[in-house]
């Protein structure tokens, strides 16, 4: 239900027209409620745990983090995972893997999607209606990390060491060289 600086095709204004189940609910803590189908988008921690607590060491924040990917890893159901800067660095790629995991049959909405692809990335950036921070990084790498000096530099590395060596999170471990 994001406000687009100009007018998208499929956007949701209003949940009046929907069957809840027909849609997607996003979530930043595990959701209550059963759910049928889960797509887990995942964020280097060395950049979206300190881009949400300014910087400095916060440890509830950071085991929120960790509590997602434990539910992930728990869920039994349909679930396919992406990670956010393969989703900025492949547009297409991702979204015919979501489409797929999704099982859309509505061929022209993916193909309109595909062929404005970059308009679309560009207008979701400026979307309102929505608690977040905006596009700050330009998705480049430790870009968030890298503000980050001294003692809080220190315990947040040692807080992601300890959480990686417990073997639960290979996940990120492998995708972000940790």
């Amino acid at each position: 239900m994001n406000i687009f600086p100009k007018e998208v095709k499929f956007n949701i204004s209003s949940l009046d027209n929907y069957n809840e189940l027909d849609l997607y609910i996003k979530y930043h803590y595990p959701p209550i409620n059963n759910i049928d189908n889960l797509i887990f988008i995942v964020h280097n921690p060395k950049e979206v745990l300190l881009r949400h607590s300014d910087y400095k060491y916060d440890i509830n924040n950071y085991n929120s983090y960790f509590d997602l990917i434990d539910y992930y890893n728990k869920y039994d159901g349909n679930k396919n995972i992406f990670f956010y800067e393969d989703m900025c660095s492949h547009k297409n790629n991702f979204i015919k893997e979501l489409y797929e995991f999704l099982d859309n049959k509505n061929e022209k909405k993916l193909e309109y999607v595909l062929e404005n692809i970059d308009e679309l990335f560009e207008l979701s950036k400026e979307g309102k209606n929505r608690n977040w921070g905006g596009v700050n990084s330009n998705s480049i790498d430790n870009y968030y990390y890298s503000k980050i000096s001294g003692i809080d530099k220190e315990k947040f590395d040692n807080y992601i060491k300890s959480k990686i060596e417990t073997n639960k999170y290979n996940i990120i471990k492998e995708k972000y060289n940790l």
